[in-house]
């Protein structure tokens, strides 16, 4: 339960925050906004919840669940990559100098790490040959 909230369900809270901050600093259009969060929303959920099959290894499921697991575990990539471009391209159709510039960047950032601490670092555990030896190390 607590690895779907991670893999299916964080990146739509962070989305939605970002969504937000994006419409308030930037001005842009809401439903342009929203077109993305759809497609982010989309991404996350796809890729999300049959990504949590790498771990029924652990509870004794069919093998074919950690190929599949693995599969849509390597597309949870994708979500985070789609909220970096989502955030620097409503950042420059915004066009508009923010009085708060530490808040901007910060809402930039964010998406950044999140891409490469959830993203790229959470693929690599992602792949059940390396999941195998690094399940439970603090790794």
């Amino acid at each position: 339960v607590v690895h779907l909230w991670v893999e299916g369900v964080w990146e739509l809270g962070m989305a939605s925050v970002l969504a937000f901050l994006v419409i308030k600093m930037t001005g842009v259009d809401r439903e342009v906004v929203e077109k993305w969060l759809y497609a982010i929303v989309g991404l996350a959920l796809f890729s999300g919840l049959l990504g949590t099959g790498h771990h029924y290894y652990w509870i004794g499921a069919p093998g074919y669940w950690q190929w599949i697991g693995s599969l849509f575990s390597t597309l949870e990539v994708a979500p985070f990559f789609a909220m970096v471009v989502f955030a620097f391209t409503m950042a420059w159709k915004g066009r508009r100098d923010h009085p708060n510039k530490a808040a901007f960047l910060w809402t930039l950032g964010t998406p950044v790490m999140a891409f490469f601490g959830a993203g790229v670092w959470g693929f690599m555990h992602t792949l059940s040959w390396v999941n195998y030896y690094s399940h439970g190390t603090q790794v």
